[in-house]
Parts: structure tokens; sequence; C-alpha cells
């Protein structure tokens, strides 16, 4: 992603912001999907997103990649706060193991559902704030410095 592109993006060219779009979408969906586990509600908050970056894009100061991605993830953690004070996504493990996809021999998917379960209860006693700041840590692989600025 070149400098240029953002720079045209800023000034509503919307090829340019279209780029940033395709660049970025598939970071993004990871990030949101990571904390939903629900493809019908990441695609919309993905919406919400996209459009808000769309109306805000005059605004962003930034130059580089970095500066970018750091912002559409601040974007997309305020966008998550919003929609998660609206509802709760995960109804049941089963949910979980649909959409991670475990369809492995039942005695390994007994485990794997028995440590999600832990997993899950002990993230519980976090606060909102550090559930996400785990999951960007761990799961997009965001450094302290990217998760600092988002948060």
């Amino acid at each position: 992603m070149l400098p240029q592109t953002l720079a045209q993006a800023k000034i509503w060219d919307m090829s340019a912001f279209g780029v940033l779009y395709d660049e970025s979408y598939d970071r993004v969906y990871r990030y949101i999907f990571h904390r939903t586990l629900d493809t019908t509600v990441t695609e919309d908050i993905m919406s919400e997103v996209f459009t808000k970056a769309l109306k805000n894009i005059k605004k962003f100061r930034g130059e580089t990649e970095g500066e970018y991605y750091a912002w559409m993830f601040q974007i997309s953690y305020t966008t998550l706060i919003d929609f998660s004070r609206k509802e709760i996504w995960i109804d049941s493990l089963e949910e979980i193991e649909w959409e991670i996809g475990y369809e492995e021999e039942k005695g390994k998917t007994l485990d794997m559902t028995e440590k999600l379960a832990e997993i899950l209860e002990y993230m519980k006693t976090f606060t909102e704030k550090e559930r996400a700041i785990i999951t960007m840590k761990i799961w997009d692989d965001l450094s302290y410095e990217q998760i600092s600025t988002i948060t």
C-alpha cells in the first residue's frame, strides 16, 4: 500500500479507497471474526467498519501502511464494543465448534470442547478491554505498540 494511495483516498478517490479496502479486508475480517466467532455478525460489523472508514477517511492523518492498519483496527475495536453492547454472539460451545470447524473424531472433539470451555470460562474473569488485548496479541499477532494505539 503506497502513501499515494492513502493520499488519493483522502480526497475521495473511490478507486484508491477500493485498493485500501481490498488490501485490508482479510486482516480486518480475521480481527473481528476472532471476537465474534459468527460469520453473519462479522459481516455486519465489517460493513459498519468500512462505512465509518469511508466517512472519516478525510480525517485520517497517517501516511503509512502501519498507521492505516492501526486506524482500521481502532475503528474495528470501537465498532465491536458498540455491537457487544447490543447483543451476545456466542450461544453455545456447539456453535463455536461449527464455526471453527471441529469435525474430528469424538474423543478429540470432546477434549477440545472441554479445553475451550475452560478457556472461555477463564476469559470471563477479565474485563472486555483485557479480553480484547489478549485476543489482539494472540490471534491477531499485533505488537504491543499497535495494541496501545488501538485501545
